[in-house]
C-alpha cells in the first residue's frame, strides 16, 4: 500500500515538472516571436497599446523626418568610389620629356602621358557634372617627385617609372607603358668590316706610333750617311738628299731583317752602326707590333658595344635622378650624369663618352628627332620597367584613374595614338 502511494507521488512530481518545463518553453517561443515581428508602434497606421495610449504619433514624425532628409540630399553629392571628391582644378606636374610630355608650336602640352591625363580629366568632369580645368606645372624630375609627395599637385604625368624607392614616397597608377633601358652609341659602330679597321689605322694613336718609327729610321739614315759619305766606292755617296735616301732604304731593310745586301756600310764606324741598328731593330719591331695591336684592340673594343655587359669598360653618360642612373650605380658602373638626355647625347657626339644609357622610348625618339646622323640606338633593351602616373599617398583619384587607364590603353584608338608618337622611333 505504501509502495503504491509512493509510486503515485512520483508520477505526480514528474507531471508537475513536465508542466513547468512546457510553460517555460512556451514563454520562450512567444518572446522570440515578439522580437522577430514588427511591433505595433512601428506600423504606419495608428493603434493603441494596452493602456489605451496612442503610439502612432512619434513613429509618423520619424518617418516624415527621414523623408525630409532624403529629399535634401542629392545622390550625386554622396561620396562613392566612382565619384571621388574632386578639386576645383586638376593640377598636373610634368616636364619636357618627349614623347611622353612636350610642348607643341603653340606652347600647349602634348604627348603620351599628357593625352592620357586629358582623357582622365574628361572622365572625371563627365561624372561630376561640372567643369574641371587642368593646370600643368613644368618641374624638374626631383621637384616633381617632391611635389607629389607633399601633395602640392594632384598627379604627375611625364616619363615616370615605377620603382621601390619612389613607391615608398607616393602612390602609382596602373602602368601606362612598358619598356626598358637602351644604349645609344656613336654611328661609327655601324661601320662594319674594313671600314672600321681603316678608321682605326688612321686614328691619332696609330699615327703617333708611325711617326715615332719614321723619326728613328731618319736618325739612323743620317748617321749611316755621315759615317759612309766619304767612301768613293761606297753605297751612300752623293749629296745629302741622295745619301740620306739611300740611308733610309738601308735602315728599312735592316730593321725588317730583310737585308737585300744592295747597300752595305764599308767603314768600321758604319758597320758598328749597322750592328747596333740590327739589334735595336728587334726591340723596335716588337714594340711597334705591340703598340699597333693595342691601338687596334682598344679602338675595336670601344666601337663594339653590344650590350649592358660592355658598359663597365667604356665611358657612360645618363640623366640625373633617373632609373638608368640607379641601374648603373647598383652595378658599380662609372658614369656621368646630365640634366636631360639631349645633353648626354651631345656629350656622345663630341666624343667625350662612348655610350648613353636611358629609357628606351625616350632615347629612340630623341635620337630619331635630333641625333640621327650622330648616334645609333642598339636594338636591345634590358632592365624592363613600367611607366605610370604618380599620385599622393591615399589619393581619392587613384581608383578612378586606374579604371580609366585600364579601359583606354586596351582600346584600338590608343594603339593608333602610340603609333603616332613611337612608330618611327621604335626598332
Amino acid at each position: 500500500m505504501s509502495q503504491r502511494r509512493s509510486r503515485r507521488r512520483s508520477f505526480q512530481w514528474v507531471a508537475v515538472q513536465g508542466l513547468v518545463l512546457f510553460g517555460c518553453m512556451t514563454a520562450a517561443v512567444w518572446a522570440q516571436a515578439d522580437r522577430q515581428s514588427p511591433s505595433v508602434s512601428d506600423a504606419p497606421t495608428s493603434s493603441s497599446d494596452t493602456s489605451g495610449r496612442d503610439t502612432s504619433g512619434s513613429d509618423t514624425s520619424d518617418t516624415d523626418e527621414a523623408e525630409g532628409v532624403a529629399e535634401r540630399i542629392d545622390p550625386s553629392d554622396a561620396p562613392s568610389a566612382s565619384n571621388p571628391d574632386l578639386p576645383d582644378k586638376l593640377v598636373i606636374a610634368t616636364r619636357d620629356v618627349p614623347p611622353f610630355a612636350m610642348r607643341d608650336e603653340g606652347g600647349a602640352w602634348q604627348g603620351i602621358s599628357i593625352d592620357l591625363a586629358r582623357v582622365v580629366a574628361a572622365e572625371l568632369q563627365a561624372e561630376s557634372g561640372r567643369e574641371l580645368p587642368l593646370e600643368f606645372r613644368d618641374l624638374a624630375l626631383g621637384e616633381m617627385l617632391d611635389a607629389v609627395e607633399r601633395g602640392e599637385v594632384d598627379m604627375a604625368a611625364a616619363a615616370l617609372t615605377m620603382n621601390y624607392e619612389r613607391e615608398k614616397r607616393m602612390d602609382f597608377s596602373h602602368p601606362i607603358h612598358q619598356a626598358g633601358l637602351a644604349i645609344a652609341v656613336g654611328t661609327e659602330q655601324r661601320k662594319p668590316g674594313w671600314t672600321g679597321v681603316i678608321q682605326a689605322v688612321f686614328s691619332p694613336a696609330f699615327l703617333r706610333i708611325v711617326a715615332t718609327l719614321g723619326a728613328m729610321m731618319l736618325l739612323s739614315a743620317i748617321a749611316i750617311y755621315v759615317f759612309e759619305r766619304k767612301q768613293s766606292d761606297g753605297d751612300f755617296k752623293g749629296g745629302w738628299t741622295r745619301g740620306i735616301a739611300s740611308g733610309l732604304w738601308w735602315a728599312a731593310v735592316t730593321l725588317t731583317t730583310v737585308g737585300y745586301g744592295d747597300k752595305v756600310p764599308r767603314t768600321t764606324a758604319g758597320r758598328l752602326m749597322g750592328a747596333v741598328w740590327m739589334f735595336l731593330g728587334l726591340f723596335i719591331v716588337a714594340s711597334f707590333t705591340a703598340a699597333v695591336t693595342s691601338a687596334l684592340t682598344v679602338t675595336q673594343l670601344r666601337s663594339r658595344i653590344s650590350g649592358p655587359a660592355d658598359l663597365a669598360r667604356v665611358r657612360v653618360a645618363t640623366v640625373t635622378n633617373s632609373t638608368s642612373a640607379d641601374y648603373l650605380r647598383s652595378r658599380h658602373i662609372g658614369h656621368q650624369t646630365f640634366a636631360d638626355v639631349g645633353q648626354a647625347l651631345q656629350h656622345l657626339k663630341d666624343g667625350k663618352c662612348d655610350a648613353v644609357v636611358y629609357d628606351d622610348a625616350i632615347l629612340r625618339y630623341e635620337v630619331f628627332q635630333h641625333q640621327s646622323g650622330d648616334a645609333y640606338v642598339l636594338p636591345i633593351t634590358f632592365a624592363e620597367q613600367n611607366y605610370a602616373f604618380a599620385l599622393p599617398e591615399a589619393s581619392p583619384l587613384r581608383e578612378r584613374v586606374n579604371q580609366v587607364l585600364l579601359r583606354e590603353i586596351s582600346s584600338p584608338e590608343w594603339e593608333a595614338v602610340l603609333a603616332g608618337y613611337l612608330g618611327e622611333s621604335l626598332p
